[in-house]
């Protein structure tokens, strides 16, 4: 579409950076392709109910999409700025996300995920560093800290419990 505004779009900066991010632009000869991904209706005809699917795409999407990543970013921030210790925040976290207190063996699981990514990110600290770039302001927190609960938050915010109402 030659004759489009939207054709190259250009990301705000600084306190512009999220004026316009919750709108989308959708066109009728292209609806936005995360949609899709999600099985989102084309507009060509009405639906009554969607059906649930989760397929890789759709976990791609929720991983590397820079609004998730950045939410994923934000939760865990909010995460940290609370006391307690790790089992206690992974516990609020995955309550944050599911709506429901999560059992001793997704408590177990999450730990485990949350030493193993701190061990990652403590052997590349470039790595932790760009992760915690994505915050603006990035908050008070050692950069391995903060990368390796934004991964957690992710793996929560892309749970089947987080995605799909029963």
């Amino acid at each position: 579409m030659p004759a489009s505004n939207t054709r190259i779009y250009q990301p705000g900066r600084g306190t512009d950076l999220h004026r316009r991010s919750v709108y989308t632009y959708w066109k009728r000869a292209c609806p936005p392709p995360n949609l899709m991904t999600f099985d989102a209706p084309t507009r060509e005809c009405c639906t009554v109910r969607r059906i649930p699917t989760n397929t890789p795409l759709q976990a791609l999407v929720l991983w590397n999409d820079t609004q998730f990543v950045e939410a994923a970013a934000s939760l865990a921030a909010r995460t940290l700025e609370q006391p307690g210790t790790d089992g206690e925040r992974i516990s609020r976290m995955l309550q944050r996300c599911t709506g429901r207190a999560p059992d001793a063996e997704a408590l177990a699981r999450c730990t485990g995920a949350l030493e193993h990514f701190r061990a990652r990110y403590a052997a590349a600290p470039a790595d932790a560093a760009a992760v915690a770039k994505v915050l603006s302001p990035a908050p008070d927190r050692p950069p391995v800290e903060l990368a390796a609960w934004t991964l957690l938050a992710s793996a929560c915010l892309s749970l089947d419990a987080t995605l799909c109402a029963d």
